[in-house]
C-alpha cells in the first residue's frame, strides 16, 4: 500500500484529507476537465479547467517534455500547466543542476586550515582524543549542544534548563515535554556520534539513519530512519529541495564523494549538501549538525556547537540560504568559515587546560 502526505487540504466529494496525515491512497477518476484538484504538495497545483488539455498538446514552446519535470504532479503531467506554471517548473528543474557541481571555498582559508591542524596535533601529543574526551569539558560540551541544536530549532529550553534536564533527570514547570524529549533525543545523538567516531565507523547510509532515529525519536512531521516520500519547503530560501525521488539517489553520491571524508572542510561543506538535499521530513538541522561533529572527531578535532542566539542563528541560516541559493558556483566559504571560528575555540579551551 502507498501513501502520500499533503501540506494542503483537499475536498473531495465525500472525502476530507487533512494536513500533515498518513492516509492510504484512494484511487479516484480525475478526468482533467472535471477536477481541478492535483495530488500535489505543490502550491501551483490548481489550473484553469479550460487551459488543461491545450497546454498537454502543446508543451508551448518549453525546454523541458512535461514528463521531464520532476516538480510537477501526475495530475500536471496528464492535462498540463499554464505558460507561468511551465516557467516555474522549469526553473526549479534547471536549479537541480546544482547537486552536479562539487562544492569549493576560498583558497585564502588554507593557511587556517593548517593553523587548526597544528592544534590539533599538538593536543594529540598530549593524548587528546576527541571521541573519547571526559572530564567536565565534555560534559559542558555535551550540555551546550543539546541545547544550541534543539534552540536553533525553537526548542525553549535555556542552558541551565538543559542541564538540570539531562544532568538530573528533572522536569522543567511550565516548560513544554516536547522541549525536554528533544533535548534528551539530541543528545543521545550526539552520544551515538561520538561512539560512532570512537570507533571509526565510516559515514554511510546506515549511520545517518542511525542518527536520524535517535534525532527523530519524537519529532510528529518525521519517520525516523527514513528518507522523506513527500515534498518539504525550507522557508529561508526560495530554491526548492529536490523531489523526494531523488534523495536516495543525491545522499547515495554525496556519501561516497569526497565531502564525506573526515576533517574540518569536509565536514562544514558535507553540512551545506546535506541541508541542501534535506532528505528528511522533520530532523534534518539536527541530524546534520551531530554529522558535523562526527567528521571533526573522526579527524581529531573537537565537536563545535552552532550559537543560538539571534544574531548567531541568523548568521548560521543565512550561510546555508546564501550556498543553497549560489545554483551557479556551490561556494562554501561561509559557513567554512564560521566552523573554523568554532573550532579555534575549542581547540583554545583544550590547549588552555594543558597549561
Amino acid at each position: 500500500m502507498r501513501y502520500f502526505r499533503l501540506t494542503f487540504t483537499v475536498s473531495l466529494p465525500s472525502r476530507r484529507l487533512h494536513v500533515g496525515r498518513r492516509f492510504a491512497f484512494l484511487p479516484v477518476e480525475m478526468p482533467c476537465a472535471q477536477q481541478r484538484v492535483g495530488l500535489s504538495a505543490l502550491p501551483f497545483a490548481r489550473m484553469d479547467q479550460d487551459k488543461a488539455g491545450g497546454m498537454r498538446r502543446s508543451g508551448m514552446g518549453a525546454r523541458y517534455e512535461m514528463g521531464e519535470l520532476e516538480y510537477a504532479s501526475g495530475y500536471e503531467k496528464m492535462c498540463g500547466v499554464t505558460d507561468e506554471q511551465l516557467a516555474f517548473l522549469s526553473r526549479h528543474q534547471d536549479n537541480l543542476r546544482r547537486f552536479e557541481l562539487q562544492p569549493t571555498y576560498d583558497a585564502a582559508l588554507e593557511p587556517d586550515l593548517e593553523r587548526l591542524m597544528r592544534k590539533r596535533d599538538e593536543l594529540a601529543r598530549h593524548g587528546f582524543n576527541a571521541a573519547r574526551e571526559t572530564g567536565s569539558a565534555s560534559e559542558a560540551f555535551r550540555v551546550e549542544f543539546a541545547h544550541t541544536t534543539t534552540a536553533l530549532e525553537g526548542n525553549g529550553l535555556t542552558l541551565a534548563e538543559t542541564a538540570m534536564v539531562l544532568e538530573r533527570d528533572l522536569t522543567i514547570p511550565g516548560k513544554p515535554l516536547h522541549d525536554h524529549l528533544e533535548v534528551m533525543d539530541a543528545d543521545a545523538a550526539f552520544a551515538r556520534a561520538r561512539k560512532l567516531a570512537a570507533d571509526g565507523a565510516p559515514l554511510s547510509e546506515e549511520v545517518v539513519f542511525d542518527v536520524h532515529r535517535l534525532i527523530a525519536a519524537h519529532l510528529e512531521e518525521a519517520d525516523p530512519g527514513e528518507y522523506r516520500w513527500d515534498m518539504r519547503y525550507v522557508t529561508s530560501s526560495s530554491i526548492y529541495p529536490p523531489p523526494s525521488a531523488r534523495v536516495p539517489e543525491l545522499m547515495g553520491a554525496l556519501l561516497v564523494s569526497p565531502l564525506a571524508r573526515p576533517g574540518v572542510a569536509t565536514a562544514a561543506l558535507f553540512h551545506l549538501v546535506f541541508e541542501d538535499i534535506h532528505p528528511f521530513g522533520d530532523g534534518n538541522g539536527r541530524t546534520g549538525r551531530a554529522l558535523l561533529n562526527l567528521m571533526l572527531m573522526e579527524a581529531g578535532f573537537p565537536p563545535v556547537a552552532f550559537k543560538a542566539d539571534r544574531e548567531n542563528a541568523r548568521r548560521y541560516y543565512d550561510v546555508i540560504a546564501a550556498f543553497v541559493g549560489d545554483v551557479e558556483h556551490r561556494d562554501g566559504t561561509a559557513l567554512l568559515r564560521l566552523v573554523i571560528e568554532l573550532e579555534d575555540q575549542e581547540l583554545g579551551k583544550r590547549l588552555a587546560l594543558l597549561g
